[in-house]
């Protein structure tokens, strides 16, 4: 038994000796791959694209990316694959790799990816993310908007994929769209691209901004290759954290309010959470009985929902990640899920939109939004919901259910929607992007698959040249058009007036007429006054006429009286009375037709007082009329038919120059903008030549300055194997009694392991009974009772820290004193242990016994070691090359010979742990100390 003893010290010895020094590929890595993985990954086979047979080859990773991530064991693919803790497992067939190999390779990791003992280690990937304070509200200063991002896509496809990843950013005018393998950003006011992020890791399943919208995050992947999720500095584009390694696309993920944690899930049915800080894995819970669909942390980051395909929400609690609440869900699968304060919203294949109380777990409002299926649902800053689906329709609701707007169908089913500033903003199936008003007019359109810089350049210097060609034509027709306006205006204005001069005219003859039919009567009596005074007159003229004529004839009887009158004057005489008998009839006539004339006039005068007041009222109807027919005639002119063409062309025309106008304003912008982008490119190009030729540099310089060790190894390995060749005769007799020896001490072995079952049992029970009969040890009691104290004392502290939101600064207060309360317990803890060894004088019985059990586990290795060694022989033995005969006879001896010293020094520790533990079980057992082990 001591030399069983001194044999255990002097291999833990040994192997703590070795811990220390450095792990490397070519002297730890090489041997265990040559072994275990270099069949499948070579040069010639290269499987999934990972080659593993040289340095360089094993940190280029394989064709789904890195497979180690230095200094970082835990997030290293390789590792998880060695593991076999998710698929694809390595090796696929055959046994798994030994713990004693899995732990070389994380040290080796651990210590930065050592090529050799000189070699440089590399650099570990240190994320950027800073932690966030918790805001329920817009945070101060300016939106955070993109700096000058590269615009050059960072792949252009034929077909456009479907748009599966949108996000709008809660505070800025910006859109995150997700393409092929690459992040479009847009600006929702102008609708003018603002940057490309290149997502290389595959295809986008899902895009969110952070609460304060200062960090984009994107997740997806290559379905059942890989899934990454990937954080960006929304200002200057850079990636600052790469989180997860998955075996699958991540589907679903989130970024919780304090940017420490991200949560993806996936087909793997498990919620993953990874610290941002490391990006190692956190939490891993297996809850879920279908793929992970959709994911989303609450505003207050207090609590984390996922749900799946099968319909079922979990709310788990932040930081514990303990299961707070189990929600029915929906009948088919989830799809969507977003956070408000207090409230949970999430959609499904059901085709409902349900609000949930997060923190009860009951429903608040549940209604069909989608006939068909619900897509996609997310809140608004200002508590609002956009949802769309497979009625290929957009809608915005608020909180009650009630419809405030929507689209017009799409193409193809509506697949994701965001809202800013009264602008809808929707994907389909198609790859479509519509940008939309709430009152459902198209303002524009946006794309996951834009054109490259040197096509944009080209198109809108054809776009300028065109539209400087067309802007002199339209300026012609433009000319032509107002000519044809001025000659329909004059025709119009012409017609007006001419109009307007036959009404007037129209009514002046109307209003005579009824001047007329009115003074008719008046002038008939006054003519008849007239006639009759001409009668008086005319009678007067009868009666003056007759006086003279009776006078001439008394003038021509005295003449003819006279004897001495002269013939003459009697003839002059008799003249003068037939003169004046001839006015005498005229005078008559005159009265006569006067009388008549008196006759027809009062006939005349009965005849238009009867007549004239019908007369007078349709002479006034038609003044009337005539009135109405010019106050309608001196109204403004109705708009002309050939006037309002002519200016609808005027018009038109000028628009379309304005149009033209502002679209070579706009090309000579964007002709600029393209010019400056590209210039950006190029430097974003240089850049990243640079830093690679930098790279490129330094593992040259560096391999040169291991080349002069290299060339001393080689040589040395070539000297080995001459030597080899060499002694090959003498070490197969050699084997042969290492063999027969290894025999006899298998046998012994047994024997020894059978003794130390039997001392083993006879200690236990010697080791109980001291137990039992053992004094009460004052200064462990004492110790123990206060372990006693702390671990209640931590429990508060533990539970007043999670009480509190993380990061904010009563959690990282309570944190500090939960964290001294451990140190005081770890303490507390090795003065307990201190004062054992000291009245123990050293390991217990149970720690013999607990060493001495180790006995069969070391035989087992024992008959390993001898297959090992039989499996070299034979490879000596099958007339391989020279190199290789050595390699292959020696390497599996060799590292079963390691396993085994490993496990020994495991054996003899845990040999240590059991005594530990059966002193504190005893402990337990019986309230305090009873005496020595």
């Amino acid at each position: 038994m001591k030399k069983l003893a001194v044999l255990s010290a002097t291999i833990a010895v040994a192997l703590t000796a070795q811990g220390a020094d450095k792990v490397t590929y070519d002297e730890q890595i090489m041997p265990i791959l040559r072994n275990s993985c270099l069949n499948c990954h070579n040069p010639d086979k290269k499987k999934a694209g990972l080659d593993l047979s040289t340095y360089q080859a094993a940190l280029q990773g394989s064709e789904n990316g890195k497979v180690l991530e230095s200094g970082n064991p835990a997030s290293s693919l390789l590792v998880k694959c060695i593991k076999q803790t998710d698929d694809p497992k390595m090796p696929p067939k055959g046994d798994k790799l030994s713990d004693a190999d899995i732990a070389i390779f994380e040290k080796w990791i651990a210590g930065q990816l050592l090529e050799n003992a000189s070699g440089k280690a590399v650099a570990v990937s240190a994320n950027k993310v800073t932690v966030a304070a918790v805001s329920l509200t817009r945070p101060d200063g300016p939106p955070p908007m993109p700096g000058d991002l590269p615009l050059e896509p960072y792949v252009r496809t034929t077909h456009t994929n479907a748009i599966v990843a949108m996000a709008v950013n809660p505070w800025a005018p910006v859109v995150a769209i997700g393409g092929q393998k690459q992040v479009l950003l847009y600006n929702t006011d102008t609708l003018q691209p603002l940057g490309v992020l290149p997502f290389p890791e595959g295809f986008l399943d899902v895009l969110h901004f952070s609460r304060n919208g200062q960090v984009l995050m994107a997740g997806g992947g290559m379905g059942g290759k890989s899934g990454k999720v990937a954080l960006w500095d929304l200002k200057t584009g850079e990636r600052i954290a790469t989180i997860g390694n998955e075996f699958d696309q991540a589907l679903a993920a989130d970024l919780s309010p304090d940017q420490q944690f991200v949560a993806l899930g996936g087909p793997l049915k498990l919620l993953k959470i990874y610290s941002t800080k490391d990006g190692k894995l956190v939490q891993s819970i297996k809850k879920h009985t279908d793929w992970v669909t959709a994911i989303a942390f609450s505003a207050d980051g207090k609590y984390l929902a996922s749900a799946d395909r099968a319909g079922g929400i979990q709310i788990w609690e932040s930081g514990t990640w303990k299961e707070f609440n189990t929600l029915p869900g929906h009948k088919g699968m989830v799809t969507g899920l977003a956070f408000m304060p207090g409230v949970l919203a999430s959609c499904g294949e059901d085709g409902k939109v349900t609000l949930w109380d997060a923190k009860e777990g009951k429903e608040i409002k549940s209604w069909t939004a989608h006939a068909g299926g619900v897509e996609w649902v997310d809140f608004t800053p200002d508590g609002k919901l956009i949802s769309c689906g497979r009625d290929k329709i957009a809608r915005v609701w608020d909180q009650t259910g009630k419809k405030l707007g929507e689209t017009k169908p799409a193409d193809d089913i509506a697949l994701r929607a965001g809202l800013e500033n009264d602008r809808m903003i929707v994907g389909d199936w198609t790859g479509k992007i519509q940008v939309v008003k709430m009152d459902g007019d198209v303002a524009g359109t946006l794309s996951a698959n834009p054109p490259t810089l040197a096509e944009r350049a080209t198109a809108t210097a054809k776009d300028l040249a065109d539209a400087q060609i067309a802007l002199p034509k339209l300026q012609d027709q433009l000319t032509a058009a107002e000519a044809k306006l001025q000659t329909e205006k004059t025709n119009a204005d012409n017609a007006y007036k001419a109009a307007l001069a036959a009404a007037q005219k129209h009514k002046d003859e109307a209003q005579k007429i009824v001047e007329a039919h009115k003074s008719a009567v008046p002038s008939a009596e006054k003519h008849l006054t007239e006639l009759k005074t001409q009668i008086a007159a005319s009678q007067k003229t009868v009666a003056d006429a007759r006086t003279a004529v009776e006078a001439a004839q008394k003038t021509l009887a005295d003449k003819q009286a006279a004897i001495n009158t002269p013939g003459a004057e009697i003839d002059t005489a008799r003249q003068e009375v037939t003169n004046k008998t001839t006015a005498q009839t005229e005078a008559e006539k005159q009265l006569t037709a006067r009388k008549d004339e008196v006759t027809k006039a009062e006939a005349e005068l009965t005849k238009l007082r009867a007549s004239t007041p019908a007369a007078i009222a349709a002479a006034e109807k038609v003044l009337q009329q005539a009135n109405t027919q010019l106050a309608t005639a001196q109204k403004p002119p109705a708009p002309v038919a050939a006037v309002t063409a002519a200016e609808q062309d005027v018009t038109k025309i000028k628009a379309s120059i304005e149009d033209t106008k502002a679209q070579i304003i706009a090309d000579k912008a964007n002709a600029d903008r393209w010019k400056v982008a590209q210039v950006l490119q190029s430097a974003h190009d240089a850049h990243d030549a640079l830093l690679a030729k930098q790279a490129q540099y330094e593992q040259l310089m560096q391999t040169a300055k291991d080349a002069p060790q290299a060339i001393e190894n080689a040589r040395n390995d070539l000297a080995n194997a001459q030597k080899t060749i060499a002694d090959a005769p003498a070490k197969a007799k050699e084997k042969e009694d290492a063999f027969a020896k290894a025999r006899e001490a298998v046998e012994a072995a047994k024997k020894t392991v059978a003794a130390a079952e039997d001392l083993a049992k006879e200690k236990d029970k010697n080791a109980q009974t001291v137990a039992d009969n053992a004094p009460t040890m004052g200064d462990v009691t004492n110790l123990t009772k206060k372990m006693e104290g702390l671990n209640a004392e931590a429990a508060k502290l533990r539970e007043e820290r999670n009480s509190h939101s993380q990061g904010s600064p009563e959690y990282l207060a309570a944190n500090t004193k939960y964290q001294a309360k451990k140190a005081e317990i770890t303490n507390t803890q090795t003065g307990i242990d201190r004062r054992e060894r000291e009245e123990h004088g050293g390991p217990g019985s149970e720690s013999r016994a607990g060493g001495i059990r180790q006995g069969p586990r070391c035989f087992r290795r024992s008959q390993a070691w001898l297959e090992a060694a039989h499996q070299g022989r034979g490879g000596s033995r099958e007339g391989d090359r020279p190199g290789q005969e050595k390699r292959r006879g020696r390497d599996p001896a060799r590292r079963a010979f390691a396993e085994g010293h490993a496990a020994d020094h495991q054996g003899r520790g845990n040999a240590e742990d059991g005594g530990r533990k059966s002193r504190r079980d005893c402990r337990q057992g019986s309230g305090s100390r009873q005496g020595r082990s």
